[in-house]
């Protein structure tokens, strides 16, 4: 369990926390409080990881959405959870009894399961004091503020947040290579390319999505809305998900990419079902 996380840092008090099933954790440190962006799948002792870094300060937690591989880590936690109020059901969803030995069996099948993994107490976490939040939230770290940006798409309660000081965009699911929108909380096309257009007048310089190793910048929420704007379910590449409720799903990716390409600074691609709109 000790070398389960990697902490990469990116600058004085800002680190990533990368977890094997190729998960991000963000965490930053300012002169007063700290604040950890997401929890993963919480298999390993990120409290531990955290709190080497963080020592007394007060710590501020934020789910980016209610998905379990951003929220099963909040048990581990005693502080609030700031969480978009449309998530809070999603989340106690997913990090229920039942949708955490589903994330044990894909994390076993993979072997990516810590060696002193304690699976009964895993099992019992719940989803932590989760706390709803709303755009606009301003998080005073001192030194480093950060703001809550609203993000519908992905998910209902999707959120953003956005380090002012450095303009650099920490999205979660909510922005990414290749977006999942076909579950059942997805809002719709059009919810999804209004949250691209607004997140693309923030200009960031630096974009962080919780599952890509290398930070964007901001011409890739043009190639993102190409994808949404452009997908063709009868032209996309068969994908197997635990979620797609009995929906066939496929990877629409732009330019005559596949799947195989998402390592492209240019691939951008959207998971869609056949009722897509």
């Amino acid at each position: 369990m000790e070398n389960y996380y990697t902490v990469l840092q990116l600058k004085e008090n800002v680190y990533r926390i990368f977890s094997p099933e190729n998960t991000y954790c963000e965490l930053l440190i300012g002169t007063e409080k700290a604040l950890l962006i997401d929890t993963g799948y919480g298999f390993g002792d990120l409290k531990r990881v955290v709190k080497a870094h963080t020592g007394n300060k007060p710590l501020i937690i934020v789910n980016t959405h209610g998905h379990y591989d951003h929220t099963c880590g909040n048990g581990q936690f005693d502080e609030d959870i700031y969480i978009g109020k449309d998530d809070i059901v999603l989340c106690g969803k997913h990090t229920s009894e039942k949708a955490r030995r589903n994330a044990i069996k894909n994390a076993e099948a993979l072997n990516r399961l810590p060696e002193n993994f304690n699976e009964e107490t895993y099992l019992v976490q719940g989803s932590g004091n989760l706390v709803p939040f709303h755009d606009g939230h301003i998080f005073n770290l001192g030194g480093i503020t950060m703001r809550a940006i609203s993000a519908p798409g992905h998910s209902a309660g999707s959120m953003c947040l956005l380090y002012e000081e450095e303009n650099w965009l920490y999205t979660g699911d909510a922005a990414n290579a290749m977006c999942w929108l076909f579950l059942r909380e997805f809002c719709g096309k059009d919810v999804y390319l209004n949250t691209l257009d607004k997140l693309e007048e923030l200009n960031p310089i630096k974009i962080f999505s919780a599952h890509r190793p290398n930070p964007s910048n901001a011409n890739v929420l043009q190639l993102y809305k190409r994808a949404a704007m452009e997908a063709d379910f009868s032209k996309g590449f068969p994908f197997e998900s635990p979620f797609a409720s009995g929906d066939e799903v496929r990877v629409c990716p732009i330019d005559g990419l596949t799947p195989d390409d998402i390592d492209n600074p240019a691939f951008a691609a959207v998971i869609i079902c056949e009722t897509f709109s």
